[in-house]
């Protein structure tokens, strides 16, 4: 290799991280990065230490050490930004450069005194390296890069730039709420996200994280796998991210951004039977506008020593979208909705201040809101015709957080480093309605006429979290070993009230003859009457209150350069789960065997310019707050089935309501009791907790100083399923097992022998009965052993120079198994844990197959383009294959007990083919997971245009984004539930929930003095 090429990459190491498109570092923390180097010093000089100071260029802080025997450095838990690097022997300044740090990234700093290149200063051209000291998978990008990209200003568009993230399938939100992205084949509720080293995730259910201000954001690493023992409490991916600070210059910007509807394409229609029957979905009279603005300033407020970062973000939003009311999956759309917010309600602000307390000590305070408060306005709506009828009510939303966190970090000598952080975030999700007079209504007659209510429905009740977290990190280098550990704590509290509107949630269906309703214990009722019958139900779903789970972690990492060409890194952590109801009874409590994170890199040429690196890890996740919501808050979900005589037109209301089966109590199942559980009913003796083992190798190179190639092959596996059996061992509660093994626990009231239920009311009090713990076998309680596996093989190439940067990836992936993880996208459960997988045997039966994040195929191009040196042309695309598809059913060969229980979704059809209302066996058809097809492929295709001018000494930069440029309205997600009841077809099979989102403009004015 010549000369100068190896130059090139030398000087190019130490600012890689500028362009983006680098892997995150193994090494670094989460808040800030690493300066390390070695002294190449001439012949005859090998003798003697050298003196490296590094100095921030924007706050003139500086740290300084001397080098080892061999005449290396560190410089551990450097912010992140532009540092000066000084080279100084026996008082002389011998060499100089200035290097960028950036989050998660070594920055390589080594000085080659017989090359003659003392003094290196990069500015401008991007070189693309390898960086041998990192060893994790993933993504680092700034401001800079996504200012330059046609970019949704969330953290999801942000992860999926990254390789192996996917959209996830399902919207979990409504309107147009931002989807979720899937790691690794992992479900969208297993991610982690940090800002300013905080821990932002939401903890009830693990979907979606807060957010600063975009304009607030420094730098994005997003990590897909391979990451450290630092980090935990995810099975997925980790977005970690940094916000600006202020410098020793006082600097003001503001920008507006505005998206217009008039730009807008028009969205979709969707209809029941097959295409041709009712409206289903209706995106076609969608609206959007939005509105933004940003101000911000930064600067010293003591010149050298305290610094000030602070934006405020006041946006208007509307939003006009339709919605069904009643179960999601069986009604069409029937009101639409207008959303807005402005004004205070919708002013997120964030604040940054930094603190120089004396030399090596730095102390700061990171705040932000981004809270969003709107009222919704709620309309009967003619899908039909496209009729917007009289206003029926209404909710005000309560969204968003606000946090605040202290970070300190000591440098004590060469070779201490110490990090230490506090911080609490509150997050609001609360929907109040305005119409508490009209129950929630919905469903359709045997006619197929279509029922509705006189309101939304909806539910009333509080329903927050708080997150009080502490964290103490300490870094040590002991020669070749850099160590590090930490504890890591956080407290979990939520409060969730629900009551339904007006006391009821009506739903109307028909029940064809011969048709069945499953109950606890065997069927609830059979229609014996020879004909389709219409009947309604009543779910009435209440209860709640405040609740808790409390956090522990502790790791250690060291990572060792044995040599110039290998380095290998060793961590070990330990998690501890534990949770309580609303009654401050214990609800579970897992102490996590240690789980390993090895990983190492091989510089094989030995000129830092290839490596081959491999990682190998295990991963917990935490219960999620939800999962003591629905089991130890006093919840009561009863669902009782009626004939009725007829229906107040006004209200939707049954009238003339009987039960089907004599009594409400011999009408009604029970999927929660109002009793709240301790620990030994509730968590199986033998259960561990949720667990993914990972396996990575991969091989980077630098082809020429502006190409670099990657390769890697992933293997993920879920090794420790945790989830809820409700089957009849469990009644009346369920029991969080490791579906597939023998379990034990403890009784309270209700004994189950396979055949009969003895009843000890008595006994029924929450508490375990003495002398009840009961052991199951796997035989006994019939669940299958959990699946989950990932395979992936990503490739990669990074072009940069002075005008072009550009980064491709390819992932090919396979995820296989029998549940998807916390959440399950393909019916749009959100219930984090306590998904009906593994409810009870039957829902599990058919199960194995393509899972819903399986997307073969995924191809990704995004970067920009420097016209001239004003005017740059970003893109983003994406091509990406279809993801698999079911039919789920609501029949089963059996109503065994203790085979199949209330409720779920099947893998079984019932036909009635000879037409006597009698269920034979070779009845039902069995469809097992995702054997319909798969969603159609997606590609999509978005621009932006950014051009640079001056207007009186401010520099000005004015943008437009488009998205989906080609308007491509591909279906995302579609109606996966054939049966509505035993035998009773879903109109709405088949039809499409969800599609790519329609063309849409952003334009941008930018100005900073």
């Amino acid at each position: 290799m010549n000369n100068n090429f190896r130059k090139s990459i030398l000087a190019a190491s130490v600012m890689a991280a500028s362009i983006g498109l680098s892997a995150p570092a193994f090494a670094a923390g989460n808040t800030s990065s690493n300066i390390v180097g070695t002294i190449h010093a001439v012949e005859g000089d090998a003798s003697g230490s050298y003196t490296v100071t590094a100095t921030n260029v924007d706050t003139g802080t500086s740290r300084t050490i001397e080098t080892t025997a061999d005449k290396s450095f560190r410089l551990a838990g450097l912010p992140i930004g532009s540092y000066e690097v000084v080279v100084v022997k026996d008082g002389v300044t011998v060499a100089q450069r200035i290097v960028r740090v950036a989050l998660g990234s070594n920055a390589n700093a080594d000085f080659d005194m017989a090359g003659n290149i003392e003094e290196v200063v990069v500015e401008g051209q991007l070189i693309t390296s390898v960086d041998t000291y990192t060893m994790d998978s993933g993504l680092v990008i700034g401001e800079t890069q996504i200012d330059a990209m046609p970019v949704a200003r969330n953290l999801t568009a942000v992860s999926l730039l990254a390789p192996g993230v996917v959209l996830g399938d399902s919207d979990f939100g409504s309107g147009n709420t931002a989807s979720f992205a899937s790691f690794g084949g992992a479900s969208i509720a297993e991610n982690s996200c940090y800002i300013n080293g905080l821990e932002v995730t939401n903890t009830r259910q693990g979907l979606g994280c807060s957010s600063v201000p975009f304009e607030f954001y420094k730098e994005f690493q997003v990590k897909t796998g391979g990451y450290s023992a630092e980090f935990g409490r995810t099975t997925g991916g980790v977005i970690n991210s940094v916000t600006k600070s202020g410098g020793n210059t006082w600097e003001f910007g503001a920008t507006m951004n505005w998206s217009p509807d008039a730009l807008r394409s028009e969205g979709q229609v969707s209809r029941g039977d097959g295409g041709t029957g009712a409206v289903f979905r209706d995106t076609s009279v969608a609206e959007t506008d939005e509105m933004d603005y940003t101000f911000s300033a930064s600067g010293p407020i003591i010149q050298d020593k305290l610094f000030i970062y602070a934006l405020v973000n006041p946006r208007d939003s509307e939003q006009k979208f339709t919605q069904a009311t009643g179960t999601q999956r069986y009604n069409g759309v029937n009101t639409y909705r207008v959303r807005e917010s402005s004004g205070t309600d919708n002013m997120f602000w964030g604040t940054k201040i930094d603190w120089d307390i004396a030399e090596n000590h730095r102390l700061s305070y990171t705040g932000f809101s981004d809270r969003n408060d709107a009222e919704e306005r709620v309309f009967a709506y003619d899908a039909e015709t496209s009729t917007i009828g009289e206003e029926t009510g209404g909710f005000t939303r309560l969204r968003g957080s606000e946090a605040n966190s202290l970070n300190y970090t000591g440098y004590f000598g060469n070779d201490l480093t110490v990090s230490a952080m506090a911080g609490k975030i509150e997050t609001e999700y609360t929907t109040d309605p305005l119409n508490l007079d009209c129950p929630t209504v919905g469903g359709s007659l045997t006619d197929g006429t279509d029922v509705e209510g006189c309101g939304p429905g909806g539910s009333i009740g509080d329903n927050f979290d708080e997150n009080t977290q502490y964290r103490l990190d300490v870094n040590y280098v002991l020669g070749d070993h850099a160590l590090k550990a930490g504890l890591d704590i956080q407290e979990r509290a939520s409060t969730r009230v629900t009551v339904p509107v007006a006391g009821h949630s009506w739903e109307y269906q028909s029940l064809e003859a011969g048709g069945s309703i499953q109950g606890d214990s065997g069927a609830l009722y059979t229609n014996n009457t020879g004909a389709a019958m219409d009947i309604v139900s009543d779910r009435i779903f209440v209860g709640g209150g405040s609740f808790s789970s409390d956090l522990t972690a502790f790791y250690i990492e060291d990572q060792w350069q044995i040599n110039d060409e290998w380095m290998v890194s060793i961590g070990l952590r330990k998690d501890q789960f534990e949770g309580e109801g609303t009654t401050g009874k214990q609800l579970f409590d897992f102490d996590t065997d240690i789980a390993p994170r090895l990983g190492f890199t091989w510089d094989f040429m030995g000129d830092g310019v290839s490596k081959v690196y491999g990682t190998w890890g295990r991963y917990y996740l935490p219960m999620a707050n939800n999962t003591i919501y629905r089991a130890a808050s006093g919840v009561s979900d009863v669902t009782t089935f009626y004939t009725f005589n007829g229906i107040d037109p006004e209200t939707g209301i049954p009238t003339g309501i009987n039960p089907v089966n004599g009594t409400e109590a011999n009408s009604s199942f029970v999927s929660s009791v109002s009793t709240i559980p301790e620990k030994d009913i509730f968590q199986a003796q033998e259960a561990d907790p949720f667990a993914r083992d990972e396996l990575i190798l991969g091989f980077e190179t630098a082809v020429n100083d502006n190409l670099l190639v990657g390769v890697r092959g992933i293997y993920r596996e879920v090794t420790s399923a945790l989830d809820d059996y409700c089957g009849a061992y469990a009644w009346p509660y369920c029991v969080m097992v490791n579906p597939g093994e023998a379990s034990s626990w403890y009784k309270d009231g209700y004994y189950w022998d396979g055949e009969n239920l003895v009843v000890e009311d008595e006994l029924f009090d929450g508490s375990p009965d003495s002398g009840s713990l009961t052991k199951y076998s796997k035989e006994t309680i019939g669940l299958p052993e959990a699946k989950n596996e990932y395979r992936a093989i990503q490739a990669e190439l990074t072009y940069s120079d002075e005008k072009m940067n550009w980064k491709f990836i390819y992932t090919w992936s396979r995820s296989t198994g029998n549940f998807e993880g916390a959440v399950k996208s393909d019916i749009d459960q959100a219930d984090a844990g306590i998904t009906q997988d593994f409810d009870f045997p039957a829902l599990m039966d058919g199960a194995e197959g393509y899972q819903a994040n399986d997307r073969r195929h995924v191809f990704k191009l995004f970067g920009s383009y420097d016209f001239t040196e004003d005017l740059s042309l970003g893109i983003n695309a994406t091509l990406a294959s279809g993801r698999p598809l079911s039919a789920f059913g609501k029949a089963y060969p059996s109503d065994d007990p203790n085979v199949y229980g209330s409720y779920g979704d099947t893998f079984y059809h019932w036909n009635d083919l000879n037409g006597d209302g009698e269920a034979q066996q070779n009845e039902y058809s069995f469809y097992p997971r995702g054997e319909i097809g798969r969603t159609p492929w997606t590609f999509n295709v978005d621009a932006s245009a950014r051009y640079r001018f001056m207007v009186s000494g401010v520099d000005m930069v004015a943008s437009l984004d488009i998205f989906n440029l080609f308007d491509s309205q591909e279906a995302l997600s579609t109606n996966e539930h054939y049966e509505r009841n035993a035998g009773t077809l879903n109109q709405y099979y088949g039809a499409a929930y969800s599609w790519q989102n329609p063309r849409s403009v952003r334009m941008g004015l930018q100005a900073n003095f």
